[in-house]
């Protein structure tokens, strides 16, 4: 499930978020290691449970260099299942800081596109979101939510994102901090 970025000449690094699901006897590590060499791979960390194993964090010069880098070295790996890459547009950092991270979770916001600047702005200044990226047109964003602990981070979602006006769906991943 991808949906083509907007690209503006302005010179901005174009950037995607790909989750990787491997087979059963796949060697994950051997994987991630490996796409953290690739050129255009700007991070990548293990996912613990909710279906997926890896998320990467892309970045490359122009469109068609992340489209290369997709087609030539993340879908043809051995032992990749499946991988989901959500295209983004923007990103933000919104409070926190990684060298205090203690435990980390990726959500996945599919939002009504109509009220994105609003939702953009609240959840910019929720406590406990490190990052923001809006994906797929606007359609998603996908936040990094940071904290002492995963029971601490899970509330975020749970009491404030979900009743939101314009989130639409919620979907959770605890991961390593990223």
């Amino acid at each position: 499930m991808s949906t083509q970025p907007e690209i503006s000449d302005s010179g901005a690094f174009v950037g995607a978020l790909v989750f990787l699901r491997g087979e059963k006897d796949a060697n994950l590590a051997e994987i991630h290691s490996g796409l953290l060499r690739e050129n255009g791979v700007a991070a990548g960390v293990p996912l613990l449970g909710g279906g997926w194993n890896i998320l990467l964090r892309l970045a490359v010069k122009d469109r068609e260099s992340l489209d290369q880098l997709i087609e030539k070295h993340i879908r043809p790996i051995k032992g990749v299942e499946d991988f989901e890459a959500y295209y983004c547009k923007e990103t933000w950092t919104a409070s926190g800081d990684s060298a205090e991270c203690k435990a980390s979770t990726c959500a996945v916001l599919d939002v009504d596109s109509g009220s994105l600047a609003a939702l953009i702005a609240r959840l910019r200044a929720m406590a406990g979101v490190a990052e923001g990226n809006v994906a797929d047109g606007g359609k998603q964003i996908i936040l990094f939510l940071r904290g002492n602990s995963s029971r601490e981070i899970r509330k975020v979602p749970g009491e404030e994102i979900r009743r939101l006006p314009g989130v639409l769906r919620v979907k959770l991943y605890d991961t390593m901090c990223f």
